[in-house]
């Protein structure tokens, strides 16, 4: 059943334990969407290097751009949240409908320039081959890249209503939808015959293939996700005044911005990477690849935190605001800390498992692993601080912080100690672990001092 205003604040165990229920559903889901970006890297890596590249390639540009209509979509979290927690479902309904326009809206430009910046990469070298797949690859996963922030929105109302059932359903059914995709279309009958089945008189696609597989795949769930937001619209309308695109746009521009400053930040560091050397390149790949497992986690338990604190403001104005995302925080720097033992003491084979063969790479990659292991115990601060501080409807405070924080101390450090100090890749992931130290840091300290006070609701 939907969420239902309480008396009183669950006492900090309950609160733990709720938080918990509700992370490791929004784990699972969130893993589930980014191995489809395995699959395909796997499936397409075995068809040709020209498909592979066309596929990175046209990944990055695709999130390059649809990163920032991502926040407009999370910010139905704490409008949702917190009507729900004030007991005022039609509200939170009325700001899904609301939040659905504004993502439909938002992502046909989005797409576009998404598509249209393959057609720019020439002018920084791109290859003519590599270049025309990517465009292909990219036109093909037109139809999901136009769904795929309704799928964030209906992922936010959900996760607000703390249905996450239906995240994990849709995910697997969209993940096996994407796999015999994969092998059906980016190899064609070749690929069935290896498999012992019998020719269909399918053609390889490559790269389009795999645009068309999670294109496809993409609308599957987000379908699914429409059906079951719509199970929970309410019977009655009720008063909806205040809500509206612009109220939504307020929360959703500086979110949008706090995710693309922090995109925009990695992507840099990767492309400096690859400058100093193909060891170095390979090196970082690897050690943000183990970054990125325990990152889903963190992601996990900061949307159960935006839930959590939202639903809080709503019920009371905030009196359990600071349970619910110390909460999160305990529970985030818990999972941290036993990542961060096994990267600290396993990073060598770690990274045997990415490159068995290329010891060069293998030695960096362990040493960058170690540094990891601290700088994940700043990500998962980060992350939940940053999910608290949404559920509470603050933005754009915490957009400077990460803006500050990434590039006026991450990256020149990264850069000076890369080159300055001669450290190259290692300077690099020390320069992150900085800008990361600081931006969690910070947004910690404005969490702690805001959740002393009362908050205005603003569903």
């Amino acid at each position: 059943m939907p969420m239902e205003p309480a008396p009183a604040p669950p006492r900090f165990i309950d609160e733990l334990r709720a938080t918990a229920r509700l992370a490791w559903p929004l784990v699972l889901a969130q893993a589930s969407v980014m191995f489809m970006g395995v699959v395909d890297t796997a499936v397409v890596g075995h068809h040709s290097r020209l498909a592979l590249g066309a596929v990175s390639l046209g990944n990055a540009l695709t999130y390059a751009f649809l990163v920032f209509g991502m926040g407009f979509a999370m910010s139905l979290e704490p409008l949702v949240a917190q009507a729900l927690g004030a007991g005022r479902r039609e509200r939170a309904w009325a700001w899904w409908r609301v939040g659905l326009k504004v993502a439909i809206i938002t992502a046909v430009p989005l797409s576009a320039l998404a598509v249209a910046s393959s057609w720019a990469t020439e002018l920084f070298g791109v290859e003519a081959a590599l270049r025309e797949g990517t465009t292909d690859y990219l036109l093909a996963r037109t139809p999901g890249m136009l769904v795929y922030l309704v799928y964030m929105a209906a992922r936010s109302f959900l996760q607000s209503h703390q249905r996450t059932r239906p995240l994990i359903v849709a995910a697997v059914v969209a993940n096996v939808f994407n796999l015999a995709a994969d092998v059906v279309l980016v190899g064609g009958d070749a690929t069935l015959v290896k498999l012992g089945l019998p020719a269909l008189g399918i053609p390889a696609l490559g790269a389009i293939g795999a645009g068309v597989a999670t294109s496809v795949s993409t609308v599957v769930m987000t379908l699914m996700l429409i059906s079951a937001v719509r199970a929970l619209k309410p019977a009655e309308e009720g008063d909806t005044t205040g809500v509206s695109a612009r109220a939504l746009v307020r929360i959703g521009f500086p979110l949008g911005m706090q995710l693309a400053t922090e995109f925009l930040v990695f992507s840099s560091v990767g492309v400096i990477a690859a400058t100093i050397d193909e060891v170095s390149a390979g090196a970082h790949q690897i050690a943000l690849h183990c970054a990125t497992m325990t990152f889903m986690v963190s992601v996990g338990i900061g949307g159960a935190a935006s839930a959590r604190v939202g639903f809080s403001v709503g019920r009371d104005g905030g009196v359990g605001v600071r349970r619910a995302g110390m909460a999160a925080v305990t529970l985030s720097m818990a999972v941290m800390t036993v990542s961060a033992v096994i990267f600290l003491t396993l990073s060598d084979s770690l990274a045997a498992l990415f490159a068995p063969d290329e010891h060069a790479v293998r030695a960096l990659a362990g040493r960058l692993i170690v540094i990891a292991g601290v700088f994940q115990l700043f990500d998962g601060l980060q992350v939940v601080s940053a999910g608290a501080l949404r559920g509470a409807a603050d933005v754009t405070r915490p957009f400077l912080i990460t803006a500050i924080g990434y590039w006026g101390v991450g990256f020149p450090t990264a850069v000076l100690l890369a080159f300055e100090a001669d450290l190259g890749a290692r300077g690099l992931w020390f320069g992150l672990t900085a800008g990361l130290g600081t931006t969690s840091i910070a947004l910690a300290i404005r969490f702690w001092r805001l959740s002393g006070r009362s908050f205005a609701r603003l569903a």
